[in-house]
Formats: C-alpha cells, sequence, structure tokens
C-alpha cells in the first residue's frame, strides 16, 4: 500500500463515519443488552415481589389455622380438666355411699361396683370397721 492509498483509506474511514458508525452500533449495542438485562431483571423482582405476597398470605393463614387450634386444644384440655375432676369427685361419692350403706344397713348387700369403677372403688367388708 502507498502511502496516498493508506491518507485515502483513513480519509474514507474518519470522513464518512465509518467509525462514528462502529462506534454507535457498539454503543446501542450494549444498551439493548443492558436494556434486556434490566427488563429482564425487572420481570425477575416483578415475579419474587408476588410469590413474596403469596408466600406472605399462606404464613398468615397458617398463623390463623394454629392460634384457632391453639384455642381449640384450651378448650379441650378445659374439658378434660373438668371431665377429671368431675370423675373423682363422683368416684369419692361413691366411695362414701358404700361406706355408708356397709355402716347403716347391715343385712343389705350394696350393688355390684361397674366394672370400669372396680379399680377405684372399693366395697369395705362388714367386719371392717366404719371410717
Amino acid at each position: 500500500m502507498t502511502p496516498e492509498a493508506i491518507v485515502t483509506g483513513l480519509g474514507v474511514l474518519f470522513g464518512g463515519g465509518t467509525i462514528a458508525a462502529i462506534v454507535q452500533a457498539v454503543v446501542s449495542h450494549k444498551k439493548g443488552v443492558r436494556d434486556a438485562d434490566v427488563a429482564r431483571d425487572q420481570t425477575a423482582i416483578a415475579g419474587f415481589k408476588d410469590l413474596a405476597e403469596e408466600l406472605r398470605k399462606e404464613v398468615d393463614r397458617l398463623k390463623q389455622a394454629r392460634e384457632e387450634d391453639r384455642a381449640r386444644l384450651d378448650r379441650i384440655e378445659e374439658q378434660i380438666k373438668t371431665e377429671r375432676n368431675t370423675k373423682w369427685a363422683a368416684i369419692q361419692h361413691i366411695r362414701n355411699l358404700y361406706a355408708w350403706i356397709a355402716q347403716h344397713i347391715r343385712d343389705v348387700d350394696p350393688p355390684p361396683v361397674p366394672h370400669d369403677l372396680a379399680a377405684h372403688v372399693i366395697i369395705p367388708s362388714r367386719k371392717d370397721p366404719a371410717p
């Protein structure tokens, strides 16, 4: 290449805007890639926000269900406590009645203790002194 051809080539490159066009193409390409990345990131962020909202609602629902279950368990425990207290009061009363029958009605046998209560109620014998 002759120096004149080099100068002509440089003149065409710089004078015709070829370099400017190449630089503009690179910048535009990078901007396009960056804009696409930003759009993709914004879509992903929106998806994560939607997912986070769904999860928050599910956690709130589970908390409410747990509170309802806790209240239900508290009611059941209170009922069990009441039933247990009533059962033992009844067993003590039955014991007292059998003792009273054994002490006051000598010639009549008291009715047998139901099988479910046999472990809790002992019928005093006629020979045992009254309590």
